[in-house]
C-alpha cells in the first residue's frame, strides 16, 4: 500500500510539472491562408442576345443599264467613285439609233404627204373615205415608231438617279451589249445603310421588329434596330431574312462587308444569367460546374455546384446555383480545399 501511494504521488507531481512548463506542450502549427483572386457574379443580359452573321449593304443598290443595244462608248466613273444626282455616268454609241431615228422621220414625212394628197380628193368624191382613214392610221403608226426610237436614244446615256457611290462596273468601253445589260450598280446613300442576315427558325422566334442590335467592327461597334423580318423562309436554306437599319453608319462603311451582330431578344420574364470568369471552374460535367464560393465572412470558401447556361468569351454563364453579388474564386482555386482559409488579393493585383 505504501509503495502504491508513493507511485501515485510521483505521477501527480510529474503531471503538475508538465502543466507548469510552457515547453512541455506543443501547439499544432496554423495553416497560412491561401491568396486568391475573387470576382463578383453579375447579371449578363447581353448573353441572351441572338448572334448572327450579316452583310452590309445600301438600302437601295440600283443596277443601271442602257435601253438599247450597241457599243459602249465610255464611262465617266469607275468603281468606288462618288456620284451626284443627275451626273452623266456612261454612254453608248448612237450611230445605229440615229440611223433608225432618221428612217422613222422619213416614214412620218411620207405618211403625212400621203394623207395630204388624199384629203382634197376625198372632199371631191374622187377617193373613198376608207383610204383616208388608212392614211391617218399609217401616219399615227409612223409617229409612234419615231417617238419610241427617240425615247430610246434619250436613254443611250446613263445618269445617276441619286447621290451615292459606284459599287460595280461590269462592262468595259468598246463592248457590244444587248439592251438591258447592267453597266453600273449605284449605292444610294440617301436610302441609308442596312445589314442583311439569315436566322434560323429558333432564333427568329426570339426577336421582333424594333429590337436593338449591336454590330461588332474592328474599330468599335455600331447600334441599330431590326426593321424587317421575312414572313417566309428562303427556299432551300430554311433561314429567315432579317434586315437591320444602321442610322449612324459612317460614310466609309463599305457594302458587302461581312459582320457579326447581336440582336436583343423579345422582353420576357426569365431573368438573365449571371456571369463569372470561366477560370473559376474547378470541375465540370455536362451543364454542371463546381466553383469555390467565398463565405460571408470573407475568410473561407465552400464548394458549390452550379448550372451552366454556356460560355461567352472569357465568361461562364450561370443559370442557377449562384446569387448576384456572390464572390467566386477566379484565380488560386487549384490550391484550395473546402476548409481552407483565404486571403483576398486587392483588385488589380
Amino acid at each position: 500500500m505504501l509503495r502504491a501511494s508513493l507511485l501515485l504521488i510521483l505521477v501527480l507531481a510529474l503531471s503538475a510539472c508538465g502543466k507548469d512548463d510552457p515547453d512541455a506542450a506543443q501547439a499544432a502549427p496554423a495553416t497560412p491562408p491561401v491568396p486568391v483572386t475573387v470576382s463578383a457574379a453579375r447579371p449578363a443580359p447581353e448573353a441572351e442576345w441572338v448572334k448572327a452573321t450579316g452583310t452590309i449593304a445600301f438600302k437601295r443598290e440600283i443596277p443601271l443599264s442602257f435601253k438599247v443595244a450597241g457599243k459602249v462608248e465610255g464611262f465617266q466613273v469607275d468603281i468606288a467613285d462618288p456620284v451626284t444626282r443627275g451626273q452623266r455616268l456612261a454612254r453608248i454609241q448612237v450611230t445605229e439609233v440615229d440611223a433608225q431615228l432618221r428612217a422613222a422621220d422619213a416614214r412620218v414625212t411620207k405618211a403625212r404627204q400621203d394623207l395630204d394628197r388624199l384629203l382634197p380628193l376625198v372632199a371631191k368624191g374622187f377617193v373613198e373615205k376608207a383610204r383616208v382613214d388608212a392614211a391617218k392610221s399609217a401616219l399615227d403608226t409612223a409617229q409612234a415608231d419615231r417617238d419610241a426610237i427617240a425615247f430610246n436614244r434619250g436613254l443611250s446615256e446613263i445618269s445617276a438617279p441619286a447621290d451615292g457611290v459606284v459599287l460595280a462596273r461590269p462592262l468595259e468601253p468598246g463592248q457590244i451589249v444587248p439592251a438591258g445589260t447592267t453597266a453600273l450598280v449605284i449605292g444610294d446613300r440617301e436610302s441609308g445603310v442596312i445589314v442583311r442576315a439569315g436566322l434560323s427558325d429558333r432564333d427568329v422566334a426570339l426577336i421582333g421588329t424594333g429590337n436593338a442590335v449591336e454590330l461588332a467592327l474592328p474599330n468599335g461597334k455600331l447600334t441599330g434596330q431590326v426593321t424587317r423580318i421575312a414572313a417566309k423562309s428562303a427556299t432551300g436554306t430554311g433561314v429567315f431574312d432579317v434586315e437591320v437599319t444602321l442610322p449612324e453608319a459612317p460614310a466609309d462603311l463599305s457594302s458587302g462587308r461581312i459582320v457579326t451582330l447581336f440582336i436583343a431578344p423579345k422582353s420576357g420574364n426569365t431573368p438573365p444569367p449571371l456571369a463569372v470568369p470561366a477560370s473559376a471552374i474547378i470541375e465540370g460535367f455536362g451543364d454542371l460546374a463546381t466553383l469555390y464560393v467565398v463565405k460571408a465572412d470573407g475568410k473561407g470558401v465552400e464548394r458549390r455546384q452550379v448550372k451552366v447556361a454556356g460560355l461567352r468569351g472569357a465568361d461562364l454563364l450561370v443559370a442557377a446555383g449562384l446569387a448576384e453579388g456572390e464572390q467566386v474564386v477566379s484565380a488560386g482555386g487549384a490550391y484550395l480545399r473546402p476548409d481552407s482559409a483565404i486571403s483576398i488579393a486587392p483588385a488589380g493585383k
